[in-house]
């Protein structure tokens, strides 16, 4: 249901992607349901589509792709539960045998952008169409790499603020706070500890989850990477004074509610995270971060749970509502180079993309639309109640997305050892000094390898 890899701190013990599987454990074979054609017609070309989701993101896919089958008498595909699909897809590319159509990360464009290990859509006909203005801008960023639309989107998702309306009825609140100071001052007023001193219940911590320590400076209107502009090429921006002021707001946050034990509070939660037993579903945080996915949780597992979303505060001095903020992630879909049915592949993949298939698999996935414009009753009867609020974060021109390099996850993973520091008490501009430097160099390093793969080829 994510768009990312699934960084966890120190002593995290369920990732996010485990999370999210929780929601359809039951349909890890989803091909096998009951009444399923699994052979393919006579006459059919068959394609093979690998595709991360399982469960009920899985059957949500899967009625795509009925729908294609049924629509043309041509191909034929099938789709093909894969985990670890990153690696598991480059392995199979480089080898001579990849799958004709592939659902990957946005993480992983530059990747295979950079491997020339998937086909541009302006290979195809009509692809042209779909690399300008199609897309909304943020997510046609997260599609593109050196000018050129590598995959198409299989869903998107924006971080925001979940908060419980009974628990901030308690402080006298009718809506969730819109400014950090607001926030800071509720969640205070909301902290529960026990007789020992141990924090019970909170109101908002930023280490529940855990998942997205890279989150924080999107909310004080800073980017973790500055894009090139001419001969000037990109450059890690980690140590900025917007990251440093993030970061402090964090080591504050957590020097207000005891480091030690406000870390243990959060770890606490990992094994639970989008189940019943879920911090926010079952009340121990007040607030919390989260993408579109938590109404289908809160559906699922407390149905009478009275809650609200909203976009994630922002400091006072930059609070404008027409200008939301937050971060924007994208599932995609593309067709691997050298695979056995390019053109067939390119019309699945193409259908895949209306505007109908687009806004179906949202609806399935509770989430926003990836697509500049929506049909005018996408939001009637969304069964995300707060869907309008995500699809704000994800049109807005202030909204942030991961850096755009094939050094990314290796940085995620900087990121993750230099929160929890910040959490136990380092300096921030010390931490944030390390973590941009290494950063940087791997940014360098890429680019290195790139430009050599180039002059080779």
């Amino acid at each position: 249901m994510d768009a990312s890899p699934e960084p966890t701190a120190p002593g995290a013990s369920v990732s996010r992607r485990v999370a999210l599987g929780l929601l359809g454990a039951a349909g890890a074979a989803a091909l096998l349901t009951p009444g399923r054609r699994r052979t393919v017609p006579a006459g059919r070309v068959h394609l093979r589509y690998w595709e991360k989701w399982t469960g009920a993101e899985g059957e949500a896919v899967q009625r795509i792709v009925d729908r294609f089958n049924a629509s043309q008498d041509r191909s034929w595909v099938e789709r093909v539960p894969v985990a670890e699909i990153f690696s598991k897809a480059m392995v199979a590319i480089g080898g001579g045998d990849p799958p004709d159509v592939v659902g990957l990360f946005s993480w992983n464009v530059p990747y295979f952008a950079e491997a020339r290990a998937l086909m541009p859509f302006d290979d195809f006909p009509g692809g042209a169409e779909l690399a300008s203005g199609y897309y909304a801008p943020a997510i046609e960023r997260l599609l593109q790499h050196e000018g050129r639309l590598w995959c198409g989107a299989n869903t998107c998702y924006s971080l925001v603020l979940y908060a419980n309306r009974a628990r901030l009825a308690q402080v006298g609140l009718d809506a969730p706070p819109a400014t950090i100071e607001e926030l800071d001052a509720v969640s205070e007023r909301l902290v529960e500890r026990g007789a020992d001193g141990r924090i019970t219940r909170a109101g908002f911590l930023q280490n529940i989850p855990l998942w997205w320590p890279y989150v924080w400076p999107s909310l004080f209107g800073a980017e973790l990477m500055e894009p090139g502009h001419g001969e000037r090429p990109p450059r890690m921006s980690l140590a900025s004074e917007g990251c440093r002021r993030a970061y402090q707001w964090v080591s504050d946050t957590a020097e207000r509610h005891g480091r030690a034990a406000s870390r243990s509070f959060g770890l606490s939660w990992e094994r639970t995270m989008l189940s019943a037993a879920d911090p926010f579903l079952s009340g121990g945080v007040a607030m919390t971060v989260q993408g579109p996915w938590m109404a289908n949780f809160a559906r699922q597992f407390t149905p009478n749970l009275d809650y609200v979303a909203a976009p994630v505060p922002v400091p006072a001095a930059d609070l404008d509502p027409a200008r939301p903020r937050g971060l924007l992630e994208c599932d995609t879909i593309g067709i691997p180079r050298g695979c056995p049915h390019p053109e067939e592949a390119w019309e699945f993949v193409r259908f895949t993309q209306t505007r109908e298939s687009q806004e179906e698999l949202a609806r399935a996935h509770c989430k926003p639309s990836p697509l500049a414009t929506t049909s005018p009753d996408f939001l009637v009867g969304h069964p995300n109640p707060f869907v309008a609020v995500h699809e704000a974060v994800a049109k807005s021109p202030a909204v942030s997305v991961l850096p755009e390099t094939r050094a990314w996850k290796a940085t995620s993973d900087l990121m993750v050892q230099a929160f929890d520091a910040i959490w136990m008490g380092a300096d921030v501009g010390t931490e944030l000094e390390r973590v941009q430097t290494r950063a940087q160099g791997l940014l360098e390093a890429a680019r290195e390898r790139y430009r050599a793969r180039r002059e080779r080829v």
